[in-house]
């Protein structure tokens, strides 16, 4: 029971904050991705699984090979998250990468697909850090 428990805390949980993450946006409770209200309807549920395997996986891997999600880690997953975001935040502005509407378009879809994984690696790599601290791996990795 105790190694169930194990798997539960250190890989469900991560891809079960990431499907509530998603939903309250999906609801309109909260705004955290940019995004084209007709890609969420559409690929929505796509970029939830994958923001939950991004998860799963980030946490799982973190803590069952010793690797800390550090702070190079962090800032990566936070440079792809804005790389990734800048079709969104263009497109407010009129601008289109000089693409046409519809390379546009399925540029944004893939960059709306990559932000629910980028989301997912990030809660997952933090949940790995606080559950490597609890368990007393060491201190905060630099």
């Amino acid at each position: 029971m105790s190694r169930f428990l194990a798997v539960v805390v250190e890989a469900v949980v991560p891809g079960i904050l990431t499907a509530a993450l998603g939903v309250a946006q999906r609801l309109g409770w909260l705004s955290v991705l940019p995004g084209n209200p007709a890609i969420e309807r559409e690929y929505g549920l796509y970029g939830l699984v994958l923001g939950v395997a991004g998860a799963i996986v980030t946490s799982a891997s973190c803590l069952k090979q010793a690797r800390e999600y550090g702070f190079v880690a962090f800032l990566s997953t936070v440079v792809a998250g804005l790389a990734l975001a800048s079709p969104f935040i263009t497109w407010r502005y009129g601008m289109q990468f000089g693409l046409a509407p519809m390379q546009f378009a399925l540029l944004g879809t893939f960059a709306y697909l990559g932000l629910y994984v980028v989301l997912g690696i990030l809660i997952g790599g933090c949940w790995s850090l606080m559950v490597g601290m609890f368990r007393g791996k060491g201190t905060f990795p630099l």
